[in-house]
């Protein structure tokens, strides 16, 4: 074995449960999914800074991936996506995600990352079982992280309160401005942007596609898939000032140990 393929064992600092929608039809669009760099990014900062990442889908199985966010422009962009491609263990995760339901102890993670794409806007705003996870994770003081179309996932959380969980949190997400540039805004079934702002948010927005990431309290979040370096960054940056711990072992999830070249 060439030295370059020798792999080593760390113990994990801890585990971040990444979240991806498992639609891969909204309104006229029939190719979509997670978009890939929202998933390889961030995916890599998380290791490289020794922590476990489990994936994990609203259905569990293989995670619908957008075709239009692995095209040459995107891979030249973020060279971790062509990385990530030719990744074994990461796209075998990717085929055999764990179904949401399955996560009995959210706050045994020490972040919560919803990935973005225009899947996430098909699946994510009603689902129940998001709703309890991220739900728990936040009332037990985890890092909650979303980027692009992620804060879909946190439109249904409530707080102890029961307030919605982004009321009065300054936050990013794919702005109305960019979702026009896509051309999909008239296939969604709603604007994010403006329902979070019904919630109660703050929503920071910048230029189309320019990198825009916030941490407010135990929330962060990202613009765009340009920002998802940012946010795994941030999250990494909440974790080593107030760190939560592994947690107790997650019995069936990816645990303990992490591959590192």
């Amino acid at each position: 074995m060439h030295e370059h393929e020798l792999t080593k064992m760390a113990l994990a600092k801890g585990q971040v449960l990444l979240v991806c929608t498992s639609c891969c039809q909204v309104g006229d669009r029939k190719d979509t999914g997670v978009w890939l760099s929202e998933v390889a990014v961030p995916y890599y900062i998380f290791r490289g800074n020794s922590y476990d990442v489990t994936f994990c889908s609203l259905s569990g199985g293989p995670i619908p991936v957008d075709q239009a966010g692995l095209s040459d422009a995107e891979k030249a962009a973020h060279p971790e996506l062509v990385r990530f491609l030719a990744d074994d263990a990461a796209m075998l995760q990717l085929h055999q995600s764990v179904p949401l339901h399955s996560v009995t102890d959210p706050g045994a993670y020490d972040c919560i990352y919803l990935a973005g794409g225009h899947g996430a806007m098909g699946d994510m705003p009603d689902s129940k079982e998001l709703q309890r996870v991220v739900g728990e994770a936040a009332r037990r003081g985890r890092i909650i992280a979303s980027v692009c179309h992620g804060p879909a996932g946190l439109l249904g959380v409530k707080d102890e309160d029961g307030k919605p969980l982004v009321a009065g949190k300054t936050i990013a997400c794919f702005t109305k401005a960019e979702e026009e540039k896509t051309g999909a805004a008239g296939t969604m079934p709603f604007q994010l942007e403006d329902r979070l702002r019904e919630l109660g948010a703050n929503v920071r927005g910048e230029d189309v596609n320019m990198e825009n990431a916030v941490r407010d309290g135990f929330l962060v979040t990202g613009q765009n898939h340009n920002s998802s370096a940012r946010v795994a960054s941030l999250v990494i940056e909440a974790l080593s000032v107030h760190p939560s711990g592994p947690g107790a072992p997650i019995v069936g999830h990816a645990a303990g140990a992490v591959a590192e070249a």
